[in-house]
């Protein structure tokens, strides 16, 4: 006897035209999430619209069981490896040129939607034509709100706060630290315009996908919603956020990894370069760069108190560390 898998995708066999014209694809991107596939698949079924869904997971090459555990999670989803590890952008590429859908769903593998989700999604983009791309309300384990769920449009301003330490000084202050999403008011539902939607829960029409032609796969991880929702304001669109969407998301609390957070920077550096009026991007990340350099000689004469904030926080010697690779990331990601 078959398990009962809840809510069932459509799989590449099923021929509903309802899918192109009102349904929607999930894409799940991942590498070694062979511990988090399970608890986001059995996410999204919950979360599963009244409209036609398709899951569509591309394995970024994980060496491991990965795929594997991916198929046997979720038989019914389209499970595609890539052979390479290409990046964030370049999997959520792969996934969308073999979705069907009307909506293109992009969901962490570590994010967790709640029940009613992508429901919430699809209501707040029918009544927003325009905003083109949607994004939901990020929690914490405990209900919360977590304040990643957006993001603020990176500035001269917010890159001089970040060099002079404002930032850090008044974390959250809506003129002091302005690219750090503002906490949720009024009711928790409500629905607002925001520059930047995090990718780990995005919900992009099939129109603003094309127009704009999607993540830039230039983009390896990290930056890549803050310049596709940057590009698709350009093109006249007006990414939103909707309360009623709930999702709680592991990944990103904290940059303890070096490494991660060298990617961080580098995604930074590129927006940077990208998205601030031609003559000033150098001096964009001249700033940034000049940042990174004031806490990490900061880091060696005190000992930073984790602050609960939009942004990850960082270790002293992840400062120092992150100084030490500037030559790496101020260029940005290589193509």
């Amino acid at each position: 006897m078959k398990p009962d898998l809840g809510a069932r995708f459509l799989s590449e066999t099923d021929d509903d035209p309802a899918l192109g014209e009102s349904g929607v694809s999930v894409i799940v991107v991942t590498y070694r999430n062979a511990a988090h596939i399970e608890a986001c698949v059995a996410a999204l079924r919950k979360a599963a619209p009244s409209v036609p869904m398709e899951l569509v997971i591309v394995d970024n090459d994980s060496g491991d069981d990965t795929a594997d555990v991916a198929r046997k999670t979720a038989p019914d989803a389209r499970v595609v490896e890539s052979g390479r590890n290409g990046g964030f952008a370049h999997g959520c590429g792969a996934g969308a040129a073999r979705a069907r859908g009307r909506w293109l769903l992009f969901v962490n593998p570590d994010a967790v939607p709640a029940p009613g989700s992508i429901d919430a999604l699809l209501d707040c983009a029918r009544q927003e034509p325009r905003a083109g791309i949607i994004g939901g309300r990020c929690v914490a384990a405990d209900g919360s709100n977590d304040p990643r769920s957006w993001w603020g449009r990176p500035t001269l301003w917010s890159t001089l706060c970040f060099a002079l330490l404002l930032s850090t000084l008044f974390p959250g202050n809506r003129v002091f630290d302005p690219e750090s999403p503002q906490p949720w008011s009024g009711k928790a539902t409500e629905t607002r315009s925001v520059p930047i939607v995090t990718g780990a829960f995005m919900l992009v029409s099939r129109e603003a996908w094309e127009e704009t032609g999607g993540f830039d796969t230039a983009f390896f991880m990290y930056g890549e919603d803050a310049d596709l929702c940057l590009r698709a304001a350009a093109a006249g669109y007006r990414p939103k956020v909707t309360g009623r969407a709930v999702y709680e998301h592991e990944g990103g609390a904290s940059s303890s990894s070096i490494n991660k957070l060298i990617m961080l920077f580098t995604g930074k550096a590129m927006v940077v370069r990208r998205h601030l009026p031609p003559g000033l991007r150098v001096a964009g990340v001249l700033l940034l760069s000049f940042g990174v350099f004031v806490r990490a000689l900061l880091s060696r004469l005190f000992s930073a108190r984790p602050q609960r904030q939009g942004r990850p926080t960082a270790k002293g010697a992840d400062w120092r560390g992150l100084w030490a690779a500037r030559r790496d990331w101020t260029k940005g990601w290589k193509a």
